[in-house]
This record gives C-alpha cells, structure tokens and sequence, in this order.
C-alpha cells in the first residue's frame, strides 16, 4: 500500500467515526419533583413510575436485549481516624454487571428506610461495548442523577435531574411516551430540544460544554448551578419545547 492509499484510509476511518458519534438525537431534560418519597431509586417507586416507560422506550429499539446500565450508591460506615476520633465513610456498593433485568434492578435500586446514599444511574441501548465496537453512540441514553449530596445539606429546586436522549435516526415516537411518564410522575418540567451526540452548544441561557453523555444540572444555566435560581423564573422558550409543566 502507497503513502497516498494510507492517508486516504486514515481519512476515511476518522471521517466515519466523526460521522457516527455526531448522531442526532431528540434531548430531553426531566426535573423531578421534591418529595423523598417519590424518589425513582426507591425500588418500589422504580416498579411502579419509572420502569414501564423507559422499557416501552428500549423495546422499540433493534438493540433491546443488549441494554446495559451503570448505577452508584454508597453505603456508610463508621470508622477511626488516624487521631482515634470516629467519623463516617461513605462506601461505594460494588453491583457488579448489570442489565435490564429484574435481577439488576433489585440491585442498584434501594428499599425504602435505608441509609444508602444513591448517587446515579445510567443506561445505554446498547451497551457501550457495543457502541465502542460500532464506532456509534446508543439508540437510547438515560441518566438519573441525585441531586442532593450525601447529607442533604443542599439547596435544591428538584430532587431529581434525569437526561433522555433518542437518536433521530431509531424512527421512536419516544415524545409520546415521555410526556405520559412526565404526567405519571408529575414532572417540574419536561423540556425537549434537538442535539447532536458529541457536540457542545449554547443556546440563550443555556450551554452544554460537553456531548450528550456529560449533562449535569450543574452549569447549564446562565453558567451557574441550576439550583440558585427560583425554578419557576427559568426560561424554556424558544430554545426548547416544554412537553410537560407541572399541575
């Protein structure tokens, strides 16, 4: 192979990922309510709110049974300092793989009256593997994310913060579904824009420094933490569709 050849295949591969990881999704952004007993970590609430409409979500999808998911939670423990004074450790519950199954829910979800602190969950259709191997990022992506720290000293506006997004290209009527789930779990709000996977934007008062993946409720608002401002001044419109609003 001659030096031209080469640097036409290596074009032609960079090209090509760049393609794939720049997919278009359908972005939602859920902001739950502020009620500890509605949580969507609590295992029967999970049952109950949360799990059917993810999974009419995944089933729509060629790459169902391949679904993986990445949660944390943390458990605390007493120990002794260095100086013999006690304090509390905060340690990580090791959940091992886990899939879309009942089995993995029981395990990163939590009984209600514990002490574990749950921190995230996040879910690829397919499993991120597989999106590695095809050089293309997931039909569906989910994330839940606590936004209380471990000892709930935090001013916040929503208890939860959860990140759907649905490529363009899976042909899903997932608008349908999530605004059923938003009216279920009596969404904050539930605001939907167009984005490209690996992409930053900014758009009014809103800006995502990183892709898809790397969306926190921290930052992406007038480049403050969401939580110092009174939800109800945020401002949606025009940059989003607000799919759902409280009642």
């Amino acid at each position: 192979m001659n030096l031209l050849n080469k640097f036409s295949n290596l074009y032609n591969s960079l090209t090509k990922t760049d393609s794939g990881w720049n997919r278009i999704y359908d972005f939602y952004l859920i902001f739950g309510q502020t009620d500890e007993n509605k949580f969507p970590w609590i295992t029967s609430n999970w049952k109950s709110d949360f799990e059917t409409y993810f999974d009419a979500l995944i089933k729509k999808t060629e790459n169902s049974k391949e679904t993986g998911i990445r949660a944390l939670k943390y458990i605390p423990e007493k120990r002794i300092s260095k100086n013999n004074e006690e304090f509390i450790y905060h340690s990580e519950v090791k959940l091992g793989r886990l899939k879309w199954d009942e089995k993995s829910h029981e395990k990163w979800t939590i009984p209600d009256n514990t002490e574990i602190y749950f921190q995230n969950f996040e879910l690829w259709t397919p499993v991120w593997t597989v999106c590695e191997k095809k050089q293309s990022p997931p039909d569906i992506y989910i994330t839940i994310s606590n936004q209380q720290d471990f000892e709930n000293k935090t001013n916040i506006q929503f208890d939860y913060f959860i990140v759907i997004a649905i490529a363009k290209d899976s042909k899903i009527d997932s608008k349908t579904i999530v605004k059923e789930f938003s009216e279920k779990i009596n969404s904050k709000a539930t605001i939907l824009k167009t984005r490209r996977w690996n992409k930053p934007e900014k758009a009014g008062n809103w800006t995502f420094r990183n892709g898809i993946q790397d969306t926190f409720a921290s930052g992406i608002y007038k480049d403050k933490n969401i939580h110092d401002f009174d939800f109800n001044e945020l401002v949606f419109e025009p940059e989003w569709e607000i799919i759902y609003r409280e009642k």
